[in-house]
């Protein structure tokens, strides 16, 4: 009889012990597709790409103040840094959002003159060759030189392995005039995608 009883208590401890490894089981893969997402999210955000917000006007009217962007921190390894690109830069302060005008070994000058309407404006030359800036509005190209006439006076070289950014809204941006040229290591990434606000939806240039 009690041979019986402990029998049947094994049989029972066995049972629980069966049925707590089945829970388990189950729960593990309820949760599993959770945890995938979880995984797979913190791998995007961490190396490929990440949220980033828009703080002040330096970037109007390209990008406002607010806008939510998408960061892509893969495309610096697979294309590099290219001129005009939207980069986001690592700084003690925070992050800054400005556009890359100069490329490492580069000479750059702005030479001020008046365009057909008799206006002037700043003209943006890389190694002597004039490039375009369409996007900056033309009665705003004049303030690039407010902040450091230096640009319209004398050619700048950048140093290699440094990039030369400002930002589209030139009257009121802190960027490579002031803080000086930024190095390739701090440019976390470029970005050209808003995706919040919904009306604001684009890719930008």
């Amino acid at each position: 009889m009690h041979k019986n009883k402990k029998k049947q208590k094994t049989e029972e401890q066995e049972q629980i012990e069966k049925n707590t490894q089945n829970a388990k089981r189950d729960m593990f893969l309820e949760y599993a597709p959770y945890l995938i997402i979880i995984f797979f999210v913190v791998i995007i955000r961490i190396f490929i790409a990440t949220p980033v917000t828009v703080n002040g006007s330096s970037m109007n009217p390209t990008l406002k103040h607010g806008d939510y962007m998408l960061l892509y921190k893969l495309k610096k390894r697979i294309s590099g840094i290219n001129r005009f690109d939207i980069a986001v830069i690592e700084t003690d302060s925070g992050k800054l959002i400005k556009r890359v005008i100069g490329l490492p070994g580069e000479k750059i000058r702005y030479e001020v003159k008046k365009n057909e309407e008799g206006e002037m404006e700043a003209i943006l030359t890389i190694n002597g060759k004039i490039i375009e800036e369409t996007f900056i509005e033309n009665d705003k190209k004049e303030e690039t030189c407010m902040s450091d006439w230096s640009l319209c006076e004398k050619e700048i070289t950048i140093p290699e392995g440094e990039y030369f950014v400002m930002g589209d809204n030139r009257g009121d941006s802190k960027d490579s005039r002031m803080i000086g040229t930024v190095s390739e290591k701090s440019i976390v990434g470029t970005t050209e995608l808003i995706f919040f606000p919904f009306n604001r939806i684009k890719k930008v240039k």
